[in-house]
């Protein structure tokens, strides 16, 4: 083939591949939850803050390649309704058993956890040997969720609370002795906001298995954008980092 022919042939190939379309960037993927401080915190008119996000965006989405629209904290029963419907394709917190149909748990997890009770500081519980002793006590806890099942088997007169702001409202009530303790997943929310509010209290720790907290996707999320993410949060939350992370934050 002549030289000036080869020369024609890529000037318009080259000028083909200029008008075809790029591949479409993968959309936006909408981030909600609820509060479990000082994890996520946040009030119903602002989008959701927190040290989860703070890592996510730090460590996931450069990895990812993928923006996020985060959304405001919901309770716990709406986040999930919104799972399932798609208002949100990613649920930052989850932990334990899921109910909703076609949601998908990931298969990692970013915080192994201690279940405790927050009590006052003159409470007589000091200790908890076993799940028994809390037979007949008034505890708080988030409603519209799965009671771990080593306190399901306890007649425990549960206190439960739907509204965005469950953990503080719940300490609240043990402030003014409305209830005798406050049910914590983790050890970081009570000591969070107990120097929040300035309060006194005593953390029991509960002779439980640890919880593991992990995030789940909608089934009505685009695959293709979950799978980056999933890939890119997986590896950035592998051997305790986001721990680290979350020990420094709480020392701000």
């Amino acid at each position: 083939m002549p030289a000036m022919s080869l020369r024609k042939l890529n000037t318009l190939l080259a000028t083909l591949a200029a008008l075809l379309p790029l591949a479409a960037p993968a959309a936006p993927l909408k981030v909600g939850g609820f509060v479990v401080a000082p994890l996520i915190t946040g009030q119903a008119t602002m989008p959701l803050q927190g040290a989860l996000r703070d890592y996510v965006e730090q460590e996931v989405v450069k990895r990812a390649g993928i923006a996020l629209v985060w959304t405001p904290p919901t309770s716990v029963p709406r986040a999930m309704e919104n799972l399932r419907t798609g208002a949100i394709d990613i649920l930052l917190l989850t932990s334990g058993r899921l109910d909703t149909p076609g949601v998908i748990a990931t298969s990692w997890h970013f915080l192994r956890t201690q279940p405790h009770l927050a009590v006052l500081k003159n409470s007589p519980l000091q200790s908890v040997q076993s799940l028994q002793q809390l037979t007949g006590m008034t505890i708080g806890w988030a409603g519209g969720t799965l009671l771990p099942p080593a306190l399901a088997e306890v007649p425990i007169q549960w206190q439960l609370l739907t509204v965005p702001d469950w953990q503080s409202a719940n300490l609240r009530k043990l402030k003014m002795g409305r209830i005798q303790a406050v049910f914590f997943e983790n050890e970081y929310s009570p000591r969070y906001y107990a120097a929040e509010e300035n309060m006194d209290i005593h953390l029991v720790k509960l002779p439980m298995p640890e919880r593991q907290f992990t995030m789940a996707y909608s089934p009505k999320a685009d695959k293709n954008a979950v799978a980056q993410f999933d890939k890119a949060a997986a590896a950035a939350f592998a051997n305790d980092q986001f721990r680290a992370f979350l020990d420094q934050y709480m020392k701000r």
